[in-house]
């Protein structure tokens, strides 16, 4: 088996009905880019600590080539500080290495269309550069190669493109040496197409459901299970939960949603974790991906407060991480 087929030996589970966490935008980035290049350690450890308070296990760490490769050494650098403080609290972190998600209002940056018709090399590099220190090291618990990647199919050129060049993506970190399983943060709006357009570079399956009621998040859920059975390989959903401007709605979908996710072996990662500068992450600039298409998505205020009717999720949950228990492994 060469490095590009490496089968993964860390964190390896046969379900995720326990992961519990949030997909992280600090709440000074209006983009990715300006996470990172005024990235402030102090701050960035007193905003993943309010995931403790929700006995959050894991935290997304959203991160782009486009945020890199203005200074590779400071960024990395600074990559590997935020890795470390999710540790001290007591957290695994799951970096995504790419986003291809774009508000067309108020856009987060990453990767657009013309980026699948550029030279990739230098995009294979960053890749390279962020896994290879890590690929042994238990902090991480597994590998988001690209946050919401756009193609359902493979009709049209660009979808081509965007397969190809996440396969070249998948072949970068396993060459890197991970140990750690792979997966993409699809979303699966439309049902699960893109998840199992993706599959074959995965090593678990990802998919982001954003239904609006309780049964059709129970549809989703059961076409999720059917096809992770079929592929063979297990799922997760490593951003959720619809959000809303209405603070005790969006607390009533969460409830559901945390029962419905754990319950099905899937587990839960929030979007997003603060109020901030990002689009959805402030009242004014909400997406359309939200209830009555209000997106408003964070579950702690700019004061650091749980969101009214979210004090549930202080409860002590049922399910704990395989590496907190006899049986785990870290």
């Amino acid at each position: 088996m060469n490095s590009s087929q490496r089968q993964p030996s860390l964190h390896v589970y046969p379900n995720y009905a326990w992961l519990r966490g949030f997909t992280v935008v600090p709440s000074w980035g209006a983009r990715i880019e300006e996470a990172w290049w005024k990235y402030e350690p102090n701050r960035f450890r007193e905003e993943v600590a309010l995931a403790t308070q929700v006995h959050a296990n894991c935290i997304r760490l959203w991160i782009d080539f486009t945020a890199w490769m203005v200074d590779p050494d400071t960024i990395t650098a600074r990559f590997m500080d935020a890795v470390a403080a999710i540790d001290e609290q007591g957290m695994k972190t799951m970096p995504c290495l790419f986003n291809r998600w774009h508000d067309m209002q108020w856009d987060y940056g990453g990767q657009y269309m013309d980026d699948m018709y550029r030279d990739w090399k230098p995009k294979l590099e960053y890749v390279r550069t962020l896994v290879n220190p890590l690929a042994n090291d238990p902090r991480i618990l597994l590998w988001d190669l690209c946050n919401e990647p756009q193609a359902s199919n493979l009709d049209e050129d660009w979808a081509k493109r965007e397969y190809a060049w996440l396969t070249e993506v998948a072949a970068a970190a396993r060459q890197a040496g991970a140990r750690q399983p792979i997966t993409i943060g699809t979303a699966t709006l439309g049902g699960a197409a893109n998840v199992e357009l993706f599959a074959p570079l995965c090593d678990v399956l990802c998919a982001h459901p954003y239904a609006h009621t309780r049964t059709d998040l129970q549809k989703l859920i059961a076409g999720f299970a059917d096809l992770s059975k079929r592929i063979g390989k297990p799922m997760l959903a490593n951003e959720t939960i619809p959000g809303a401007l209405d603070d005790l709605a969006r607390a009533a979908v969460t409830r559901f949603y945390v029962e419905l996710l754990a319950e099905a072996g899937f587990g839960w990662m929030g979007w997003a974790m603060k109020e901030g500068k990002a689009v959805s992450t402030r009242r004014d600039r909400y997406d359309a991906n939200g209830l009555n298409a209000q997106g408003f998505h964070p579950f702690f205020t700019q004061d650091n407060q749980l969101r009214q009717g979210l004090d549930f999720l202080t409860t002590q949950p049922t399910l704990t991480p395989p590496w907190q228990t006899p049986a785990g492994h870290a």
